[in-house]
């Protein structure tokens, strides 16, 4: 009996287990593609925009589409992390889900958006080498000083995924300060955040400063970029220990 009692324990908890996993698998799957809506719409935009800019003023050139859309893409993540406690949060927990579900899907599910959006971004990359063996436009494949590499496309793949990751961290961080600890939580979480997001962007940011509100400038260090993506991974482990900590037991507020 106490054998067969051993073995009913343990299917129960590989039971639990795969529960618990597929819960997680449907969240990520679920914000993945609720989000990647929105990134499509976003990365149309830009795309669109970085065509039509150089044609209307006269000394911004063509770059690389992965360079050009870096920066909007951290500003892009900062916000929908910054929507990910306000808007699903209270969501996913008063249906149910656990809170470590919640935070393994938002997790998995901005990873997704971000190499979605590089990925999207190499394609549309791509068709313009082509548009440009056939005609007269000729599509820049240089990053300019962004990342100061040889490498065309899997470095800025890899650097931009990170850093964009980063923004997500940072904007989520940001969030949960407000949603659990009101004003003067947020506006430390915006102050942690702000820190944060200057230590990430300390390798990426090359050959130039940090500014925040318009007048303070802060020269960053010429890091190589090995060091720099093996800083960003390890403030990504904190900075979403901090965050699973923050979320592990927050109070959900009922709308």
């Amino acid at each position: 009996m106490s054998g067969i009692s051993g073995v009913n324990r343990g299917s129960g908890r590989e039971v639990g287990f795969l529960k618990d996993a597929s819960t997680a698998v449907k969240v990520s799957s679920d914000l993945f593609f609720t989000q990647m809506k929105w990134a499509i719409w976003f990365v149309g935009i830009v795309f669109v925009v970085s065509l039509v800019i150089p044609r209307f003023v006269t000394d911004v050139d063509h770059i690389h589409f992965l360079a050009f859309i870096f920066q909007p893409t951290k500003i892009f993540m900062l916000v929908i992390g910054i929507l990910s406690c306000f808007a699903f949060l209270g969501y996913y927990v008063g249906n149910g889900i656990t809170r470590k579900d919640y935070f393994i899907g938002t997790v998995v599910g901005a990873g997704g958006v971000v190499i979605g959006i590089m990925a999207i971004a190499s394609v549309l990359q791509g068709v313009l080498l082509l548009v440009g063996m056939v005609t007269t436009y000729v599509p820049n494949t240089s990053h300019g000083d962004v990342l100061g590499t040889e490498s065309v496309w899997l470095v800025p793949f890899v650097g931009y995924s990170l850093s964009g990751l980063a923004y997500f961290v940072a904007g989520w961080l940001i969030s949960i300060g407000f949603y659990r600890y009101g004003g003067i939580g947020g506006a430390i979480s915006i102050i942690s955040a702000i820190i944060y997001v200057g230590l990430t962007d300390m390798g990426w940011e090359r050959g130039s400063s940090l500014q925040f509100f318009g007048f303070i400038q802060i020269p960053l260090p010429d890091l190589s970029l090995p060091f720099a993506m093996v800083t960003t991974v390890v403030l990504l482990v904190v900075g979403l220990w901090v965050i699973r900590r923050l979320t592990k037991r927050v109070p959900i507020k009922i709308e």
